[in-house]
C-alpha cells in the first residue's frame, strides 16, 4: 500500500494554511502527487427571481470565491515549491452551489482527501455545513480532517486507532496503513470492550494488531473502561494524555437522501477534535 495521490480541498478559507500544510507535509513524506481542488460555486438554480435577497447572497458568495482564487493559487504554488512536491492546481466551476458536489467528482481518484474541519461558527465557514459528511459518504476514500484550531507540524508520528471490530473501523484502519507504517507508535484503543465480549474476545484488538504487524506497523493494544466518559471523550482523552498527533476512526452513520446521519461517536469527534482525524466510511 502506498500514498501516491492526495486531493486537498482549498475551499476551507479560514484554515487554508493549516490544511495545505498538512497536505503538503504528507505529500513530501510519501513522495505523492498533490491535487489542489478549488471550486467556485454555481449560482443556485433554485433561487426564484422574486427572492432577490437570496439571489444577492448567492451572487456574493460566487464573487467571493472568484476574487480570492488568485491569492489561493499563489499560496498553493508557493507551497509546492517550498515542499518540492508534484502539484496540480484545479480551479473548477461548480455544477451547483454546493462545493462538495464538484469536489467529489475529482477527489474520488485520490488515495487520500485532506480537508478542514467545518467550523462550528457559521460566520467562519466557507463550505456547506455537511461538507465533510458528503466527502465521507460520496467518495469512498479516506478523509483526513484538519481541526479548525491548532498547528500540526507532524501528522502520524504517534497514531491512535479507535477500534471496535466494525466494518467502518476496519476500513479506516486499513486505509490508514500508509500513515501507520511510518508512525513511531500506534495505540489500538477499544473503549469499553467489556460491554461487547462476544466481539472483543479475551484480547480486544489482538487480531487486527497481528495483521498490522505484517505491514510493519508496531501496535500496542489497550482496552479502556470509562463508564464516566462518552466513547468520544475517552478517545480524545487518550489522544491528549498520550501526546498522539493522529486519530484513526471509522465514520459510523447511514444515508437518508442527501443527508448523512452520523452516529454519536463520529459526530462528537467531528465537532470536538483536537488533532487531525483520518476517517473512512
Amino acid at each position: 500500500m502506498a500514498l501516491k495521490t492526495i486531493a486537498v480541498s482549498l475551499a476551507d478559507i479560514a484554515r487554508l494554511d493549516a490544511v495545505m500544510r498538512a497536505a503538503f507535509t504528507l505529500a513530501s513524506e510519501h513522495d505523492a502527487h498533490i491535487t489542489g481542488i478549488y471550486v467556485v460555486p454555481a449560482l443556485d438554480s433554485f433561487v426564484l427571481p422574486v427572492n432577490y435577497g437570496a439571489a444577492e447572497l448567492d451572487s456574493r458568495r460566487r464573487r467571493f470565491f472568484e476574487e480570492l482564487a488568485p491569492q489561493v493559487r499563489e499560496k498553493f504554488d508557493d507551497a509546492a515549491k517550498r515542499y518540492g512536491v508534484r502539484a496540480e492546481w484545479r480551479q473548477l466551476d461548480g455544477k451547483s452551489d454546493l462545493l462538495a458536489d464538484t469536489m467529489l467528482d475529482h477527489a474520488i481518484y485520490a488515495d487520500l482527501i485532506v480537508a478542514g474541519q467545518v467550523s462550528n461558527n457559521n460566520d467562519r465557514s466557507t463550505v456547506e455545513p455537511d461538507f465533510i459528511e458528503q466527502l465521507l459518504l460520496g467518495s469512498g476514500r479516506p478523509v483526513l480532517i484538519v481541526p479548525e484550531a491548532g498547528k500540526f507540524e507532524k501528522i502520524g508520528s504517534h497514531a491512535v486507532i479507535g477500534w471496535n471490530g466494525t466494518r467502518e473501523a476496519i476500513r479506516a484502519s486499513f486505509d490508514a496503513i500508509p500513515l501507520l507504517a511510518r508512525a513511531k507508535k500506534v495505540d489500538l484503543v477499544w473503549v469499553n470492550a467489556q460491554q461487547e465480549p462476544e466481539i472483543a474476545g479475551d484480547l480486544p484488538g489482538a487480531e487486527l494488531a497481528s495483521v498490522l504487524n505484517r505491514h510493519d506497523v508496531d501496535v500496542t493494544t489497550e482496552s479502556v473502561s470509562t463508564p464516566e466518559l462518552s466513547p468520544a471523550d475517552a478517545l480524545l482523552n487518550h489522544v491528549a494524555t498520550s501526546g498522539a498527533d493522529l486519530l484513526v476512526l471509522g465514520a459510523y452513520g447511514h444515508s437518508r437522501l442527501r443527508e448523512f446521519v452520523f452516529g454519536g461517536v463520529t459526530r462528537n469527534i467531528l465537532q470536538t477534535m483536537t488533532v487531525p482525524v483520518l476517517m473512512s466510511h
